[in-house]
């Protein structure tokens, strides 16, 4: 290895050809991150920076800079056969450090797998990989599949600098790696997906553990966002007593047109480009919009879009600035008592299969929501469905409890005429695969729906209605 000096950065480098590319390397550069490629001896390279902000920063990257660490674990992964970007040097500046290493053209795991018709296939062969970090003690401590490319059918492992290599690979061990890992596809991973993964992976046992391991670290992320929902962020922009989701600030700014809705715990604006709905309880009004934020950090467009909230003060109410959904769709029961009777047989199903997929979504992501009335759910003109009134939005997994409440719910505020086969055909696909003791959970549905009469708001006002029998079918 070569050492050699340019504009105060000591680097390291495997050939010393390489230094005549870093003489426009600055130490004084102030970017969290830094991304650059270069080209020596027709190959191209990349170079990536790391600079250390803070006290604990600038104390680690004297004691243990990322930019070297990265270097020496690509170099120790290679020699023990697991794909990663060859390193080729490394630099160490006053608060930044650096690392070069081959470019790898392809597309992060999570690209692929979103864009491969074979599933399957990428997911066999994450499990081999990840079962190699196994055999070799491979803690890799940042395992999300933005961390993994997929290139020409090879898996290359990238940011290495948190990584350990372990005398003694513990279970625990290997529950941070699976888990870090499927995170982010395990919700949209399909049964027989799961059990491809595991049995590729050759411990379909340890499943159960790394399934309450995702399970918890997502309860974890929802906590972290929701407490950062109040803060100026990546995604919120604070300016006094208003908070907006970034790429709204300023764009809504209309006339007052009506009043939608009025009641004791809220009121509902019309302006000419937006909705607001004012809460007359503060603490509603917090949990609505932290529910939004956590949306927006998910990527999921499963609410009307927030734009921003403004905090009570003195007299004035808070309020959410939100999408106006006027003209482009209607509420659950009154679509259902306009269309559903007309619908032929293929598009009653095609719609139950679309409402039951939405639902299942929501569970796979321990999304609830614990006012699920007919109301409360947007069916869009252009296909899909939307929740309405964010504030009985929670984030928690589902159990038998909460299914019984959110389906009787939902049950007791669509109309009667809804056959019971159809309602049993869309509560069968939307609790597919959760695990749960679908029987008992039919039947207590069943009881406590007949208990009660059917309120809903149908396509020409208030209807109260009769439960005709529902429930004994088969469950599987």
């Amino acid at each position: 290895m070569i050492q050699k000096n340019i504009n105060s950065i000591e680097w390291f480098l495997d050939d010393v050809g390489l230094s005549g590319h870093l003489e426009d390397i600055k130490p004084d550069e102030t970017e969290r991150r830094g991304y650059r490629t270069l080209y020596f001896k027709e190959k191209r390279f990349f170079l990536k920076s790391f600079h250390e902000k803070g006290i604990v920063g600038i104390l680690r990257g004297r004691i243990a800079p990322r930019g070297k660490k990265e270097y020496e674990m690509g170099k120790k992964l290679l020699a023990l056969s697991i794909p990663t970007p060859e390193p080729v040097g490394y630099g160490l500046g006053p608060k930044t450090s650096y690392i070069i290493e081959e470019f790898i053209e392809g597309k992060d795991f999570l690209h692929a797998f979103d864009n491969n018709k074979d599933r399957i296939f990428l997911l066999e062969r994450l499990a081999r990989l990840l079962s190699s970090l196994r055999s070799c003690g491979v803690r890799h401590n940042d395992l999300h599949l933005e961390n993994i490319i997929w290139s020409k059918n090879d898996l290359y492992l990238i940011d290495l600098h948190k990584m350990d290599i372990k005398k003694t690979f513990t279970e625990d061990d290997e529950v941070s790696n699976l888990s870090h890992s499927l995170a982010m596809i395990y919700d949209r991973m399909t049964d027989e997906e799961r059990m491809a993964f595991f049995n590729a992976y050759g411990n379909y046992a340890i499943k159960n553990r790394v399934h309450r391991e995702i399970k918890d670290m997502r309860m974890k992320w929802v906590a972290s966002k929701k407490a950062r929902a109040f803060r100026e962020t990546s995604i919120t922009k604070k300016e006094g007593d208003i908070i907006y989701l970034k790429g709204h600030h300023g764009i809504v700014e209309g006339t007052f047109t009506e009043t939608i809705k009025k009641d004791k715990k809220t009121e509902v604006l019309r302006y000419t480009d937006h909705v607001r709905k004012i809460y007359r309880n503060k603490r509603r009004l917090k949990r609505a919009w932290k529910a939004g934020v956590v949306f927006v950090y998910m990527g999921l467009h499963m609410t009307p879009q927030v734009y921003y909230i403004k905090m009570p003060f003195g007299l004035s109410k808070g309020f959410i600035s939100m999408e106006d959904l006027k003209g482009k769709g209607e509420e659950l029961d009154r679509f259902l008592d306009r269309n559903y009777r007309d619908m032929t047989l293929y598009e009653k199903r095609a719609f139950i299969n679309g409402l039951a997929e939405f639902f299942s979504n929501l569970f796979r992501r321990d999304i609830v929501h614990w006012d699920m009335k007919g109301c409360n759910i947007f069916v869009k003109k252009e296909g899909g469905f939307l929740l309405l009134d964010l504030e009985d939005i929670d984030f928690r997994e589902v159990d038998d409890k909460i299914i019984v409440r959110m389906f009787c719910q939902l049950n007791i505020t669509i109309p009667a005429f809804i056959k019971n086969t159809d309602r049993m055909r869309f509560f069968l696909k939307a609790t597919e695969g959760l695990g749960l003791n679908r029987k008992a959970i039919e039947r207590d549905i069943a009881k406590q729906s007949q208990q009660s009469e059917i309120v809903y708001e149908g396509k020409d006002g208030l209807k109260i209605e009769r439960f005709r029998i529902w429930g004994h079918g088969k469950i599987k």
